[in-house]
Parts: structure tokens; C-alpha cells; sequence
């Protein structure tokens, strides 16, 4: 079998098993090594030849060749990069092997650029706390930051929440997303009583009866009115917390994924363990959520010092 054919096997098993994020996740990483070795066989591939391939790579002065919606950019690809461009292609291999189509998987020996240092995310307390004030005219909007920045989960949790997901009596919600569990699997977040009061002032006050859509969140037009209902999409969601932070003076930091990582920062910070967030957030495993949220900034571990020095 070729290395070209190999690959649309492998990605058409992955194909309504994992999210359609992933499957062109890997697509994308994946390709570069269908144009270096398409035209060999799968037992004809050696570690020498995947390791050229790692090192084109690493040579490459341009970024997002090829990307469906970035322009491409000048500058070669980061060390993170380069390890997701590895990790695809040892998971393919390894695929490769449990399938019974190789015998000896030469990916094991590929290796990968050490883990780079990651930068420290989350939008900012004080940040959060003005977009939410900001919020607070509109029950739909508040009712929506509050739910984006108490659950921690992610925007498709968000958009595909119905109204028959919400416990507002015990304060959960059962949402659908990525991550632990896979594609579009249910798990549960929790949500505090403000949160729940302004969700209950959305729904009971203010959320039309709406036969045809149970969406929580709705979308609306301009002056608020309702006229076709929808569920708010993922770039609607992004809008409303663009014109909250326009209003409140904020200019950066509030994308979607960093109310995710901020609500990931608060907890730990309010003494959550990462085992505890890990399964609040859904991630796959700890070292995940440690690699994302177990680095602090200077001051925050000159205040732990001063917390936990056994220096009297």
C-alpha cells in the first residue's frame, strides 16, 4: 500500500469516530508527508526518510502553507508546531501497526523537539469582571459571559446547549464538545447560584417561547428583536464578548478559549487540584491540564513562596 493511500485509510477511520476538527487536524499535519512519500509503500518508509521529512520541516521560511482560511506568513514553523507535525505521524504509523499493516513501526524511533516553554494564558480577572459589568443590560449576554466564565467550557458546549441540558435546581449542565470522551460526548459542568439566577432571568423573563428551537442561547438582530430563531453560533458568541470588551476598554485576551483558560487559572489559584480541574475542564488526562495551566508568573510564585516558605 502507499504512504498516499495509507493515509486516506487513516483518516477515513477517524471519519464520524472523532470530531471533524481533528480529522483536519491531521489532514493538515499529515500532508507534507503524503507529498514527501506518497509514492513509496508504507514498508518501504525508513527512519532516515522520516527524519528528512522532520527536517524540511524545520527548514520551512514560510507558515500556513496550504491552510484553508490564514494567508500564508513569512517565518518558519515554531518548535510546537513541529511537535504536533511528529505526533501525527507516529499516531499514523502506530495506526499502521494496530491495523495489522506493518509489522515493525519505524515512527517509534522519530523523535520529537523538546516541549517549548508555553506562555501564560487566561483572560485577566479585572478584565472579566468589566465585560461582565458591561453584560449586565442585557439578560441574554450576562447570562452568557457568566455561564462562559463559571463552567470553563469550551464554545461548542455553549452554542449546542438546549434548554432540556439545563438543571437549574442543582446547578449543572450536560454539555456536548470534544475533548475527554471524544467527538460530541456528554459530560457535566456545574455553575454557581449568580450564574444561575441570571440564567433563570434569561429563560423565565426575557427567551421567547420558541417551538422550533430549544437552543439556550438565541442569536438576535439588531435591537435585540428575535425575528427568525436560531441558535447562537460560535462566531456569534465571539461577537457579543467583542462588542462587551469594546465597551468596557478591554482590547485583548478575550477570545473565547481564554475565558476557558482563566476559569481553568481561577480555580487553581483558589486551591483546586489539577486532577480536579482536568476532569472539570474535560481534559484527556492531568498532564494535559498540568502543561497548560501548571506554569505561573513571577508574581504569582513569589506570593506562593511567601504562602508556603517553611522559612519562619
Amino acid at each position: 500500500m502507499r504512504v498516499i493511500d495509507a493515509l486516506e485509510e487513516f483518516y477515513l477511520s477517524m471519519e464520524g469516530a472523532l470530531s471533524p476538527k481533528t480529522v483536519i487536524w491531521y489532514r493538515q499535519k499529515l500532508e507534507s508527508l503524503g507529498w514527501s512519500l506518497g509514492d513509496c509503500t508504507i514498508d518501504e518508509v525508513t527512519i532516515r526518510m522520516l527524519r528528512t521529512w522532520r527536517s524540511l520541516l524545520a527548514q520551512r521560511s514560510e507558515r500556513y502553507l496550504n491552510h484553508p482560511s490564514k494567508p500564508i506568513v513569512e517565518g518558519g514553523l515554531s518548535a510546537e508546531s513541529i511537535r504536533g507535525h511528529v505526533r501525527a505521524c507516529r499516531r499514523f504509523f502506530h495506526w499502521l501497526e494496530e491495523e495489522g499493516y506493518l509489522d515493525t513501526n519505524v515512527a517509534k524511533r522519530l523523535e520529537q523537539p523538546p516541549k517549548p516553554i508555553r506562555t501564560r494564558k487566561g483572560i485577566k480577572v479585572s478584565d472579566r469582571n468589566a465585560i461582565i459589568r458591561e453584560a449586565e443590560i442585557s439578560p441574554r449576554d450576562y447570562a452568557l459571559a457568566l455561564f462562559l466564565a463559571d463552567t470553563g467550557c469550551r464554545v461548542a458546549g455553549v452554542v449546542g446547549l438546549k434548554l432540556g441540558d439545563l438543571d437549574l435546581e442543582n446547578g449543572t449542565a450536560e454539555v456536548f464538545e470534544k475533548g475527554r470522551g471524544g467527538n460530541k460526548k456528554a459530560r457535566l459542568v456545574f455553575f454557581v447560584q449568580k450564574t444561575r439566577r441570571a440564567l433563570d432571568d434569561w429563560l423565565e423573563e426575557v427567551r421567547p417561547d420558541t417551538p422550533d428551537c430549544d437552543n439556550v442561547f438565541l442569536a438576535t438582530g439588531k435591537g435585540g428583536c428575535i425575528s427568525k430563531p436560531h441558535g447562537l453560533k460560535e462566531s456569534g458568541v465571539y461577537q457579543v464578548l467583542k462588542r462587551l470588551a469594546k465597551r468596557a476598554g478591554v482590547t485583548s485576551g478575550f477570545n473565547l478559549h481564554n475565558w476557558r483558560h482563566g476559569a481553568a487559572r481561577g480555580m487553581i489559584k483558589n486551591g483546586a487540584s489539577l486532577i480536579e480541574v482536568c476532569q472539570l475542564l474535560g481534559h484527556s488526562s492531568v498532564t494535559v491540564t498540568g502543561d497548560y495551566y501548571g506554569t505561573f508568573d513571577e508574581e504569582e510564585l513569589r506570593e506562593s513562596h511567601r504562602e508556603y516558605s517553611w522559612i519562619e
